[in-house]
């Protein structure tokens, strides 16, 4: 029988944590010669980041702030949010900006950022 979400073993925070960074640090190296957004989604190691579920959400946003990146359509599936401005659109820094102020506006970013207060 395939292992289902329900029959998975539970990770820890620490253990999430952890297969988040492995995964993002290999799509980040496949995705380095892709141009087209779409092309990176689709990407198996972003796909399993969308599979951790929600609770990844936390990691991107972290990761998003530090360094701006095509997370967005993760983020939206996740969430079921989009708190990018029409005005932002096609612009990394500014959609990244909107999806780090979203996070700590919801308490998922903790501490006081550099963009808590934008």
């Amino acid at each position: 029988m395939p292992a289902t979400q329900s029959t998975l073993p539970a990770r820890t925070p620490e253990q999430m944590a952890d297969e988040f960074r492995r995964l993002a640090a290999e799509w980040r190296q496949q995705s380095a010669h892709l141009s087209n957004s779409m092309q990176m989604a689709m990407l198996p190691q972003y796909q399993r980041i969308i599979g951790m579920g929600p609770g990844v959400v936390g990691l991107i946003l972290e990761d998003l702030e530090r360094k701006p990146d095509f997370w967005f359509w993760a983020l939206e599936h996740l969430t079921g949010e989009d708190p990018i401005p029409p005005e932002a659109r096609g612009k990394v820094r500014q959609m990244a900006d909107a999806w780090v102020r979203w996070g700590y506006d919801r308490g998922l970013l903790a501490g006081v950022g550099v963009h808590a207060s934008a």
